[in-house]
């Protein structure tokens, strides 16, 4: 810090050595005195920025988290956002139709929630919701394993299976995906709480590609408004894409 004051110029090196000295001697002032000058540390080479921030985010976000002051918040915040740059976001792409899974159309869908050659029965909100297993077992494991304990009743009707936690309309938007074999049915989900509510639907029935179809949905409508909703939901539901984007979004507009 002396020999910045003479008017040395500052190296990533010593200017990394100044920070951790004063990180750890809980000097907040000479931190950020230190973060001003990260400016002049920034290289036009990509490779070079990228070293750097191999080089200084730990140090950068342990400081972030022992801070106290505001302006070392914010001076930080514009480190980060600077560092991250302001090219576009890489978008989350759906999963492919031939990815195995819930992608490919099993049965015709008009048999959703049709009582023909039904033979299993939803209860969901009160509501009654019929069901095929042929598409049910293949395409979900916990709906698999919910089923495989599910006999005929003793009066030969369809056994029912009671669904806690997820609306009608979004139970219907799940069955309506399976059946179909893709998210083009799903024209009835375009608002954010629709759709994290569908994520929360995939999560639980562990339909991978339903999961990465609501993330792709959701990265679409990303704005200030609910970017806290998704990053909360992304991160219950290990929607690791949707964090991702998250994250980026958030580094952006710091």
């Amino acid at each position: 810090m002396e020999l910045r004051v003479l008017g040395a110029p500052w190296t990533l090196h010593s200017w990394t050595l100044s920070l951790s000295s004063a990180h750890e001697a809980r000097s907040e002032g000479a931190c950020t005195q230190l973060l001003r000058d990260f400016i002049q540390l920034l290289p036009d080479d990509k490779q070079q920025m990228q070293q750097l921030a191999q080089d200084s985010l730990p140090l950068l976000f342990a400081v972030f988290r022992a801070g106290k002051k505001e302006s070392t918040m914010l001076l930080l915040a514009d480190i980060f956002s600077t560092i991250y740059g302001k090219a576009p976001i890489p978008p989350i792409e759906e999963e492919p139709t031939n990815s195995g899974g819930a992608s490919a159309s099993r049965i015709d869908p008009s048999f959703v929630n049709n009582p023909e050659l039904s033979d299993v029965v939803f209860r969901v909100e009160g509501r009654i919701f019929y069901g095929h297993k042929i598409v049910l077992v293949t395409a979900s494991p916990r709906l698999r394993a919910m089923l495989s304990s599910k006999t005929s009743t003793s009066d030969g009707s369809a056994p029912t299976v009671q669904i806690n936690d997820i609306r009608y309309s979004v139970f219907q938007l799940v069955m309506e995906y399976l059946y179909s074999g893709s998210g083009t049915c799903l024209t009835q989900a375009t608002a954010p709480r629709d759709l994290l509510e569908l994520m929360a639907a995939a999560s639980f029935f562990q339909l991978g590609p339903l999961l990465r179809y609501t993330e792709a949905r959701c990265s679409a409508l990303l704005d200030a408004e609910n970017i806290v909703a998704m990053y909360i939901h992304s991160k219950v539901y290990n929607a690791l894409h949707l964090l991702q984007y998250c994250q980026g979004y958030l580094l952006q507009n710091m």
